[in-house]
């Protein structure tokens, strides 16, 4: 067998000819990024009823019902109930005086306290909060002189009154968007009564205090106090002696062994009272008396003491006696005074009815 010559693979001369003379192909620009169009967010949740601050009847509500559930959850700590409900209403700014705020505030926790204890909703309460706060802004009128009197003023009783009643009949009847039913009308009832006896009772005092400045009226007084005198040198003490007229409360009483000389009765070997220096008798003790009479003592005047009476005191009662004695005397004077012309009118009497008879 033959070994045949290897083919050859070059390429003729005219390829390389055409493929010196063809270009290369061109490079693509780079595609630009397609911007896809920012993906709307998901429009916000509807707030709730205890949100809004804002109802379609056009009642704006300074405080929400959320507000509301804070401020009762404090209990009865009023103190912080004041400083939240100052914070959430900013009375600071709305009632620069700090005597008007606190009459503000006073009455807003009033309105709060009075719905909670009605038992009514978070809303309910903010409702009626917004009513009350717009019965109060009624009153007020910051271009009023303190000398104006009532009659003077824009908005009276009758006037405040009468827009309590419309915004209360608003928010009690269901018919939206212009009425809403927040309130059922035995509640209307009771908040219109509630109303009556606090804000419009007192509406002048109300409108007097937010449109009148408290005049403070500072007095200034000094005053000289004497200093109490020092006590007594007590080493210089005196004893007093008894007066003649002194004696035991219990001299008297009778065959108890207690009265007379205080040993009668006695039996032999009991102690007989001792006598003081000033001559007087002291107290018997229990060991001094016989069995018994000590009861009896002490059911007669009970207890032995004694009868200190000085001098002066004595002239005293003499005079007191005298004075007594002297204006019974006039006293029955006077009433046998009296009985005397009632007889003597009596007797008159009897004698023109028996003329009488006979004519």
């Amino acid at each position: 067998l033959k070994r045949s010559a290897p083919t050859s693979t070059a390429a003729p001369p005219w390829c390389a000819d055409a493929a010196i003379g063809r270009m290369a192909p061109k490079a693509k620009p780079p595609e630009e990024p397609v911007e896809e169009p920012p993906e709307e967010p998901p429009p916000p949740p509807e707030p709730t009823e205890d949100e809004v601050t804002e109802l379609s009847t056009g009642l704006q509500l300074p405080l929400r019902g959320l507000d509301v559930g804070r401020i009762w959850a404090l209990g009865e700590d009023y103190g912080a109930q004041a400083v939240l409900l100052s914070e959430l209403l900013s009375l600071e700014e709305a009632w620069p005086s700090a005597t008007q705020r606190q009459i503000a505030c006073d009455l807003y926790m009033y309105n709060l306290s009075h719905s909670k204890a009605m038992c009514l909703t978070q809303r309910q309460a903010a409702v009626f909060h917004a009513i009350m706060a717009r019965v109060l802004d009624l009153m007020r009128c910051p271009n009023t002189s303190q000398q104006a009197a009532p009659k003077d003023m824009p908005c009276d009783t009758a006037k405040g009154f009468k827009e309590f009643q419309q915004l209360l009949l608003d928010h009690s009847v269901s018919s939206p968007p212009d009425r809403l039913d927040i309130f059922r009308v035995s509640e209307a009832k009771l908040l219109t009564d509630f109303a009556s006896v606090t804000l419009f009772k007192h509406f002048l005092l109300y409108q007097f205090c937010t449109n009148c400045e408290q005049e403070v009226q500072t007095l200034r007084v000094r005053r000289t106090i004497q200093r109490p005198l020092p006590p007594p040198d007590l080493a210089g003490a005196r004893h007093r002696p008894r007066p003649k007229g002194w004696k035991l409360k219990s001299q008297g009483l009778g065959q108890d062994g207690v009265g007379g000389g205080g040993s009668q009765g006695a039996p032999e070997g009991s102690g007989e009272a001792d006598m003081d220096a000033d001559g007087g008798a002291a107290n018997a003790t229990s060991r001094d008396l016989p069995e018994g009479s000590l009861e009896g003592a002490v059911e007669g005047v009970g207890a032995e003491a004694v009868e200190d009476v000085s001098p002066e005191e004595q002239e005293i009662n003499r005079l007191v006696s005298e004075k007594l004695a002297e204006k019974e005397r006039e006293l029955e004077a006077k009433l046998a005074e009296r009985e005397e012309a009632f007889l003597q009118k009596f007797a008159a009497k009897q004698e023109e009815a028996k003329a009488g008879k006979k004519k």
